[in-house]
């Protein structure tokens, strides 16, 4: 008795003749009859009382109906529960951002809103190291943080590329200044860092250490020293550390200092902060994603390819292309 078979007596139950139950199979009378007489056989009993008006059930033959119509509805969701997870439309995913990447690029990632509703998306938070350390270990299947600054397009990680995880530039957004609306620069529509005054309030390089040395770069090119994210009085006006970037404009609004942060982070600015670009040209803040290349995850393929599907990282230039992100990977 095969799914065919259980597929015709339930045809011609439904239809209440072989010959419209042919129809509906798209075959002809005779080889349904001889593959109903087949099954009646196989199973030693008769299903089928036939008259001129065509045929009941017996009481065997509706038993094996109910079943058969159980039996193919079960195949069915099996077949659509393999298709979708194969195609990476059902399942699970999980993320993990590192601290200093700002929330609302998430939501405007188009490969999270690409991943539809039956995909259980789970998202953690987490410093640098441990998202690399999440996602080598499979706790989550990508991970987003910040890179170091250096060579424009190259993924500049040591910590993931030493775990064997693949890295590739997702975002880039310049540094933006936030300071108290009280402040003497606060007026001007760009801030020249080398006459800031105050304390420098940086976010701890536990936190992000890839973003962290950005901020180290932006002040050291200000030529306001290079301290930016591990503590330390180094420059004309000494560091205030924040253990967050939200601890960090905390501090700015209590008069603290000035700090720096992704320009993702303007419009969370809150009343009684304002966030200006500087005057200097400062290295971009790029934003990568990291993942295992031997992952075998049908959803990470399909937020892969949504992910890196923008020209975005690439607009840039020959320079800043993505390295080693062939269509092998898809």
């Amino acid at each position: 008795m095969d799914l065919r078979a259980l597929e015709c007596v339930v045809a011609v139950a439904e239809e209440g003749s072989i010959s419209r139950a042919a129809a509906r199979l798209h075959m002809t009378q005779p080889p349904l009859t001889v593959r109903l007489r087949t099954l009646e056989r196989e199973l030693g009993v008769e299903l089928l009382v036939r008259h001129g008006r065509g045929v009941d059930l017996t009481a065997a033959g509706r038993v094996l109906v109910e079943r058969a119509r159980r039996v193919l509805a079960d195949v069915a969701a099996a077949a659509e529960e393999v298709r979708t997870v194969g195609l990476g439309t059902r399942g699970r995913f999980g993320v993990v951002v590192g601290h200093t990447v700002a929330p609302r690029l998430l939501p405007h990632l188009a490969a999270v809103a690409a991943l539809g509703a039956d995909v259980e998306l789970t998202v953690t938070e987490g410093t640098d190291a441990e998202v690399v350390d999440r996602v080598h270990r499979r706790d989550a299947h990508v991970g987003l943080l910040h890179l170091e600054p250096g060579e424009p397009g190259r993924a500049r990680h040591p910590r993931a590329r030493a775990r064997g995880l693949e890295v590739a530039v997702v975002a880039r957004e310049p540094l933006v200044a936030v300071l108290p609306e009280t402040h003497a620069e606060a007026a001007a529509d760009r801030v020249d860092l080398a006459r800031v005054h105050g304390a420098r309030v940086v976010v701890a390089e536990a936190a992000g250490e890839g973003f962290a040395g950005h901020v180290r770069a932006a002040w050291a090119i200000a030529g306001t020293g290079g301290t930016g994210g591990t503590g330390g009085t180094g420059g004309r006006d000494g560091v205030v550390e924040a253990g967050s970037i939200v601890q960090a404009m905390a501090l700015v609004e209590a008069g603290a200092g000035v700090t720096l942060l992704p320009a993702q982070y303007t419009s969370m600015v809150w009343s009684g902060l304002v966030a200006r670009p500087p005057r200097q040209h400062t290295p971009v803040v790029e934003t990568a994603v990291c993942w295992r290349p031997d992952e075998d995850s049908p959803v990470l393929r399909r937020f892969l390819r949504a992910a890196l599907s923008t020209p975005e990282p690439d607009v840039l230039g020959p320079s800043h292309a993505r390295h080693g992100l062939g269509a092998a990977h898809w």
